[in-house]
C-alpha cells in the first residue's frame, strides 16, 4: 500500500494519523507517523513507494486513571489491527489471529515473532515501550531453466 493510501485508510477508520517526519534520500525512503503523544510508526518504503515496513512504538503506560489506560489499550490493539489488516490487506479475523498468536491477549506481553505469507510479525516490550514490527519478506525468485528437448 501506498503511503499516502494507508494514511487516508487510517483517517478513513478514524484513526487520526499524520506524517511527522520524512526522510527520502538515495539510501532508504522513511519516515514517521504520528497516531497521539504516546504512539508512532516509523516506516519504510521499498523502490516502487509501497510501504514495506512498519514499527509501531508504543508507550504502553498512560496515566494512574485506570478508565485513560483502558482507552489507550483499546486504541492500541485498533491501531495494531489496522495496520495489520490495511497492509497486508487481510480480514479482522485474520489480524486478530496474528495479534492471538503474538500472545497479544495473554496477560503477560513477551517477544514473540510470527511469519505469514509474505509478513513477519513480531511483537517485543521493552521498559514500558510495545514494539510492533511488521516486515514484509523480499524474496528472491529464482529464474526458471529452460530445458529444451533434443
Amino acid at each position: 500500500m501506498k503511503l499516502e493510501h494507508l494514511i487516508q485508510a487510517y483517517n478513513f477508520n478514524k484513526i487520526p494519523a499524520k506524517i511527522e517526519k520524512e526522510i527520502d534520500s538515495p539510501e532508504e525512503k522513511a519516515g514517521v507517523i504520528k497516531f497521539n503523544e504516546d504512539i508512532y510508526a516509523s516506516y519504510l518504503l521499498d523502490e516502487e513507494e509501497f510501504v514495506s515496513s512498519v514499527n509501531l512504538f508504543i508507550n504502553a503506560i498512560k496515566a494512574n486513571n485506570l478508565d485513560i489506560q483502558l482507552k489507550h489499550t483499546t486504541d492500541v490493539i485498533i491501531i495494531i489491527q489496522k495496520t495489520i489488516e490495511l497492509i497486508t490487506d487481510v480480514t479482522q479475523e485474520e489480524a486478530n489471529n496474528i495479534m492471538k498468536s503474538l500472545g497479544l491477549f495473554n496477560g503477560k506481553l513477551k517477544e514473540k515473532a510470527v511469519r505469514l505469507i509474505d509478513y513477519i510479525y513480531e511483537i517485543k516490550p521493552e521498559n514500558g515501550i510495545i514494539i510492533f514490527s511488521m516486515l514484509k519478506e523480499n524474496k528472491e525468485i529464482p529464474p526458471v531453466k529452460s530445458q529444451s528437448k533434443k
